[in-house]
Parts: structure tokens; C-alpha cells; sequence
């Protein structure tokens, strides 16, 4: 047996010696390629909400033609302005004349009935009294007659507190409304409601027409 004289000689045969191409060199070469250099992207801003027209009053006031300001109601001619023309905000006189009457009307029903009342036209944005002189509650963020809850809220949670926050201070939060620009009450502002005249029932709610078997889907039998 013939032995190998590299082994005697402590060495190893590499493997370019024996003409065995080195395993890594069998690999396929790819070409180095850079990553493209990062482009941030712009942020999307988004999309602001859409504001009640109740608090975008327009710059001049549909009734009189006289600049609006930033209040709700024109002060010269006390137009509301984002309710239809002809509907204004109820004067002082006769807002304390309403609650004159809703004494008188309590009174005369022995309460009982003016609660009953009460929660009959609450739907309407109305009390008994405002019912009578043709004024009616408007909810200022919808734009629209003050719903029921609304209603109740500030007859009897908001006019409660206001009530007992008066008895300490000499019921001066009964007349808030003689120097707020839009004769709101401290009610009406927990509220965010504003009392109008509406002679002409322009805001009163109309009720939904009901849909027939046809138009709800509904099969005839």
C-alpha cells in the first residue's frame, strides 16, 4: 500500500491542488444592487367636519339687509339667522310674560294638568304658555325645534339647578336673558337653545307619512 507523502508531512491536500472547484464558487453570482433611496410620504390631512349651519350665521342678515356679526340673531332687527325669515328671537316682555302665564296656567289646572299638557307639546319644542303666544324652543346645534329630550332637560333638570343656584344669589340668573345678545337664559345656554316667536307655526314638526305595503317591501296578502 502506497502512502500519500503529504500525510507524511503533517499537510493537507487543498482542494485547488486536486482540481475540485471550491463549493461557494458553484453559488450563482448575483449583481449588488441599493436599496432606492426612502421618499417620505406626504401626511393626508383630514377632512375637516362638517359645520352645523347654525354656527356659520351668514355676513348679512336676510331680513334687513345689515350686517350679522358673529351672534346668532341680528341685532337690529333680531332675525335668527339660520332659521327661515320670519322667525325671531322672542323679546324680553314677552318671555317674562310667558312665565306670568305658566303660573297662572299651573294654577288654573291645579298642575296636574299643565304637567300632562307639558308633556304633550314638548315634542313640539313648546309649553304650555309658549304654545299660547306662539313661541318655540330651537335646538342651536341642529338648527331645527328642540326634541323632546331637549325639552325635558331644560324645563326640568336645567331649570331646577338654575333655580337653586338663584335662591343664593338673589335671583339674578332669572334675568340673564336682559343682557345676553341672544336673550338666552342660563338654561338655555346648558341647554344650547334659543326661545323664537314663530307666529306662523313655520318650525312646527311635521309628522313622517307612513309608507305603504308596496313602497316598505312588504308582501301584499
Amino acid at each position: 500500500m502506497t502512502d500519500n507523502p503529504d500525510e507524511h508531512r503533517g499537510t493537507r491536500v487543498q482542494p485547488e491542488a486536486r482540481g475540485e472547484p471550491r463549493q461557494w464558487d458553484q453559488r450563482p453570482q448575483h449583481p449588488s444592487t441599493n436599496p432606492p433611496p426612502f421618499t417620505p410620504q406626504p401626511t393626508p390631512q383630514p377632512t375637516p367636519p362638517a359645520t352645523s349651519m347654525a354656527l356659520t350665521p351668514p355676513t348679512e342678515c336676510p331680513a334687513c339687509g345689515k350686517p350679522a356679526g358673529e351672534e346668532l340673531s341680528c341685532q337690529f332687527c333680531n332675525q335668527v339667522l339660520f332659521l327661515p325669515q320670519g322667525i325671531t328671537l322672542s323679546t324680553a316682555g314677552l318671555r317674562f310674560g310667558g312665565y306670568l302665564l305658566e303660573f297662572v296656567l299651573m294654577i288654573c289646572t291645579l298642575v296636574i294638568g299643565w304637567v300632562i299638557w307639558a308633556l304633550i307639546v314638548f315634542q313640539y319644542g313648546q309649553t304650555p304658555a309658549k304654545q299660547l303666544l306662539h313661541m318655540r324652543v330651537v335646538c342651536i346645534p341642529q338648527a331645527r325645534t328642540a326634541g323632546w329630550l331637549r325639552m325635558f332637560f331644560r324645563e326640568v333638570i336645567a331649570k331646577t339647578l338654575i333655580g337653586f343656584l338663584a335662591s343664593f344669589t338673589l335671583l339674578i340668573p332669572y334675568f340673564w336673558l336682559l343682557w345676553d345678545k341672544n336673550r338666552q337664559e342660563l338654561w338655555d345656554k346648558m341647554a344650547t337653545t334659543l326661545v323664537v316667536s314663530d307666529p306662523r307655526d313655520l318650525l312646527r314638526p311635521q309628522p313622517q307619512p307612513q309608507l305603504s305595503d308596496s313602497q316598505a317591501g312588504t308582501p301584499q296578502r
